[in-house]
């Protein structure tokens, strides 16, 4: 995560601003259970600077504190994502490149795949280095048919960061991921998607429809659900059977006993009612 500018100290109550307003690099907003982290250096295609890498990092500790937020979309302002380092400013200050964050900004990427909220790359455009990692710690992957893909680590000689090594043969498997990481080949959307790396492609012209349908999909569901399914999935990468079993079994008993009890109770039965009962009267 080479960069070329500090941050400027802007405070950030939380670590977010409501209305995006006070972050340099990213446009970070809440909007009911659905919040949206964007790249917001369109004039310089969101490359990654040491500035917008603290920002991630502040912008996400403050999210992840927040209790109301069901879905977070990551995204990039304009018509790319994130393409990782701005070279263009690393050439012209050469020096700026040694001004690295500190160690614990470089945990975004554990934020993000560790955030309660159920987290979604959306890329809809370049995608590679730093912005690459930061999306492969996403939960989802979407993409626009524009977007294209890339580790690229490799290619400016640096072994990668933000733990894009871990995520991504969890992702696309072993023998893929060195592909990936050794080869760094350019993948457009439809390749990205046949390599596992995203679930869904749509065209340019219908990309925010598509993600505004799935977004709002995801957050009219029972919040507590997603949030212990999500901790369900995180127990698993580093639980044995036994001690996930325990942990998982509290969790899905707690459910019946706690204040949402009656919610489930009531979410059954309509099921219910919906399934067996609707085939047993032939409709």
């Amino acid at each position: 995560m080479s960069g070329t500018s500090q941050s400027s100290g802007t405070s950030n109550e939380g670590g977010l601003s409501q209305s995006g307003g006070a972050w340099n690099t990213l446009d970070v907003r809440v909007d009911g259970r659905v919040g949206w982290l964007r790249f917001n250096r369109p004039e310089q295609r969101n490359g990654v600077t040491t500035e917008m890498a603290v920002e991630m990092y502040g912008a996400l500790t403050g999210l992840a504190a927040r209790d109301d937020l069901v879905v977070l979309v990551l995204t990039g302002a304009g018509s790319t994502f994130c393409p990782g380092a701005d070279l263009r400013s690393a050439r012209a200050d050469p020096d700026a490149v040694r001004t690295l964050p500190a160690a614990e900004t470089y945990h975004s990427a554990r934020l993000l795949r560790e955030l309660p909220a159920v987290t979604i790359a959306a890329v809809n455009g370049a995608c590679a280095g730093a912005g690459f990692a930061w999306a492969a710690a996403c939960d989802l992957r979407v993409a626009s048919s524009a977007a294209r893909f890339a580790t690229a680590f490799v290619n400016i000689g640096l072994p990668g960061e933000l733990g894009l090594a871990w995520t991504l043969p969890r992702i696309v498997g072993a023998e893929r991921a060195r592909e990936l990481m050794f080869l760094s080949p350019k993948l457009d959307a439809e390749q990205a998607r046949e390599y596992g790396l995203v679930s869904r492609v749509w065209p340019a012209e219908r990309f925010h429809a598509e993600l505004g349908a799935l977004v709002d999909g995801l957050a009219a569901r029972r919040p507590e659900t997603l949030r212990l399914m999500k901790q369900s999935l995180l127990d698993g990468e580093r639980l044995g059977f036994g001690d996930y079993l325990t942990a998982e079994t509290a969790r899905y008993l707690a459910l019946f006993t706690g204040a949402g009890a009656s919610e489930i109770a009531a979410g059954l039965a309509g099921a219910w009612a919906r399934t067996v009962g609707g085939h047993a009267h032939g409709r």
